[in-house]
């Protein structure tokens, strides 16, 4: 599990860490904000992105042996009220509000924040998938004190 990681204010992506050693952040940048709603995708120079989008949110990586998920605050009181409720997760109970199926060309992926280059950028986060096919599902959670954004991968 990691630490809890921040962006300066733009999204996070996920994208192939073979890629990401050539990503140019400021080309890019423009079309990633395009991006609506709290998780979709773009593709540039023929690789697929995933964009975290919307409000720029804490969020933490939790990996489970066929499963990533990926925790982003919106609000809470504390971080320990955040973390009972991740340790605690019933994904039958929760809102799903996106489901996407994405064709990588690699396993490896990382996440970083899209406004900095990636040697630049010490919240990178590797993913190691196991097949290069990933279903992305987006949920929400919302109680009257806590809301999460919650992104399940899957390979």
């Amino acid at each position: 599990m990691t630490d809890w990681i921040e962006t300066a204010g733009s999204p996070f992506v996920i994208m192939e860490r073979d890629y990401a050693q050539l990503y140019d952040a400021e080309k890019s940048y423009k079309m990633i904000c395009g991006v609506d709603g709290y998780a979709g995708t773009v593709e540039i120079d023929g690789h697929k992105i995933v964009v975290l989008g919307d409000e720029p949110m804490s969020t933490k990586v939790i990996r489970h042996s066929d499963e990533t998920i990926i925790i982003r605050w919106r609000y809470a009181p504390g971080a320990s009220e955040v973390e009972s409720i991740v340790n605690n997760l019933d994904f039958e109970a929760l809102t799903e509000i996106s489901h996407e199926v994405i064709d990588f060309d690699s396993r490896d992926l990382i996440l970083f924040d899209s406004a900095a280059y990636l040697e630049e950028d010490s919240n990178a986060v590797k993913l190691q998938i196991l097949h290069k096919t990933v279903n992305i599902t987006t949920y929400e959670y919302n109680s009257e004190s806590v809301a999460l954004i919650i992104h399940k991968l899957k390979s």
